[in-house]
């Protein structure tokens, strides 16, 4: 059997991180257990991560991933409109595909115990702030929406956005994202369309 690399054996502690946080919390997440999990000695996880700490910077480092895919797959739509509807059902697709990392993102636990963790995810915040506002900003400029504040509507999608992944994580991951997706569209497009 080939050797992992060592891209590769970060890969495996990171994504096995990210299910012991989704199966049992945070508090629950130990190095003891990862090294368990990903079949090395703990020693042997401390060569590929610092501590805890830099394994959950690992783990932010997963939503710059999923950042580049979402700039990736609305770069390619001439209609602004169609990036909105695109950004937020990208979150939920991804989301769907990647459930357990809803429970990172709503650990906040996880943020509260370190300045560096909790900069690192408002520097993720903001960029999906920025990514948004630049579409509405586009749209605006081309007429096709009513003169809304810029901040205010991005906030709502967002906020619309954290809050049903909220919902749909505490009801056991038990509705469909896209379909709730495609409603607040409707709803969002008939409320801020000229």
């Amino acid at each position: 059997m080939a050797r992992l690399t060592t891209k590769e054996r970060q890969k495996i502690i990171i994504d096995e991180a990210i299910n012991i946080i989704h199966e049992k919390g945070f508090e629950s997440f130990s190095i003891r257990e990862l090294a368990s999990r990903v079949k090395i000695s703990e020693p042997a996880i401390y060569r590929h991560f610092l501590n805890k700490e830099d394994i959950i910077l690992g783990i932010l480092n997963k939503f710059h991933e999923f950042e580049k895919l979402l700039v990736a797959e609305i770069k390619d739509f001439d209609k602004p409109l169609y990036k909105i509807r695109h950004f937020i059902l990208f979150h939920f697709k991804f989301l769907e595909k990647n459930k357990e990392l809803t429970s990172v993102i709503f650990s906040e636990e996880i943020f509260n115990h370190s300045a560096l963790l909790r900069d690192k995810l408002m520097i993720v915040i903001e960029r999906r702030k920025r990514i948004i506002s630049d579409i509405i900003d586009e749209i605006k400029s081309q007429d096709q929406i009513r003169d809304i504040d810029t901040n205010e509507l991005q906030t709502m999608i967002l906020g619309y956005i954290r809050l049903v992944i909220f919902e749909w994580r505490f009801s056991g991951f038990n509705f469909s994202l896209k379909e709730r997706a495609q409603k607040f569209i409707q709803i969002l497009e008939n409320l801020i369309i000229n």
